[in-house]
């Protein structure tokens, strides 16, 4: 009998963040349910995130594939530690491609959550690319213009670098629609397990009123530990906090590689408070738990997100200063209360998935 051999896969992912490798995660789960495929990673998002998201076997490069943004803490990034790492890493060298394109070189097609690296070594390869985002980062540079003009070089390169790809698949809420590409509804992984099994692993009762506070990929930072404990009436879920799972009183600390699926924990679930983000927003429109978002004035997709949000009629928004200074607990019942969504949405990874087998894979 003959052996089928799995499809190998490229992937190359910016490491701003969990969002984009949890897109990425999310479409090639949709292929991984259609054919045999077997992904190959490059990234520095940590390993433990694709084990965590994929049930397929994989191949992992923990290579850096990208700068992004250099951020002091989940809401505030630092311009000039950005434009220095740009300088170092742009334009591609000679090495670094041809590196790449060795990671890559089994593979059929790479697909490039906007890290440009991919399709400059697709291209080496004369393999397919395929661009996935909602926004490109020389769209996001240049929102940063009137601060940082030193960012103008490294917007028109990854421009030309972007426009080289060979598919370009944009989900929505998309920042910037580009003619001729596909664009797809929101991309989130799913759910592996009901609300019920997650809260009796996190020692929650039936009846508990739980908020999940979660900053994304960055993590770390919260508002004051010690008014959530005041507010014992309910119980936090406080992601990327700790080393290892701490249960304290109405607390649990939960760190990135906790065990505990992120999608799981937003429909376990009764309120999400956190940073606006693609997969947070992704994963609570499949979901339909209220989110009381906090926005990013300065990041240029925060305010699309936001838009996005008020239109799907997702939440309501908190201010970052409300948020630090915990005054956002004063309006917990009402933000609790909201209604929960109930009507099935479309995954885009799905349709994500159908477009990269029907016109990259066939």
């Amino acid at each position: 009998m003959a052996v089928t051999q799995r499809i190998r896969i490229g992937c190359c992912i910016t490491p701003h963040g969990f969002g984009h490798a949890a897109r990425m995660a999310a479409i090639l789960a949709a292929i991984g349910r259609r054919l045999d495929i077997e992904p190959v990673i490059c990234t520095t998002v940590p390993r433990w995130f694709f084990i965590d998201s994929l049930s397929m076997p994989f191949v992992y490069h923990a290579s850096a594939s990208d700068i992004g943004l250099v951020q002091k803490d989940s809401l505030v990034e630092e311009l000039p530690a950005t434009l220095q790492a740009l300088d170092r890493f742009y334009p591609l060298s000679e090495k670094r491609i041809q590196g790449t394109a060795e990671t890559f070189k089994d593979c059929c097609c790479i697909i490039c959550d906007i890290a440009p690296l991919g399709i400059a070594a697709a291209r080496r390869l004369g393999a397919p690319s395929v661009l996935i985002e909602n926004f490109t980062w020389d769209w996001i540079y240049r929102g940063y213009l009137n601060r940082e003009k030193g960012l103008l070089p490294h917007i028109e390169y990854l421009r030309s670098i972007y426009r080289q790809a060979d598919y370009h698949l944009q989900t929505i809420p998309v920042c910037n629609h580009t003619p001729g590409a596909v664009t797809v509804a929101p991309v989130s992984r799913q759910r592996k397990k009901d609300r019920a099994e997650i809260r009796r692993l996190l020692a929650l009762g039936k009846e508990d009123r739980v908020v999940l506070v979660t900053m994304g990929g960055i993590g770390g930072d919260s508002c004051d530990i010690s008014l959530l404990q005041r507010a014992g009436e309910y119980v936090f879920l406080l992601t990327g906090q700790q080393e290892s799972l701490v249960v304290s009183g109405n607390l649990r600390f939960l760190p990135g590689d906790c065990g505990f699926f992120h999608p799981d924990l937003i429909g376990a679930s009764d309120l999400v408070v956190g940073k606006v983000g693609y997969s947070t927003l992704a994963e609570v429109y499949a979901a339909g738990v209220p989110w009381a978002c906090i926005p990013r004035e300065t990041f240029p997709e925060s305010r699309v997100l936001v838009e996005f949000i008020r239109q799907n009629q997702m939440g309501v928004e908190v201010t970052v200063d409300d948020f630090y200074k915990g005054a956002w607990l004063h309006r917990l019942p009402e933000l609790i209360n909201m209604e929960r969504q109930t009507n099935p949405r479309e995954n885009g990874a799905d349709a994500a998935a159908d477009f990269i087998i029907d016109r990259v894979l066939s």
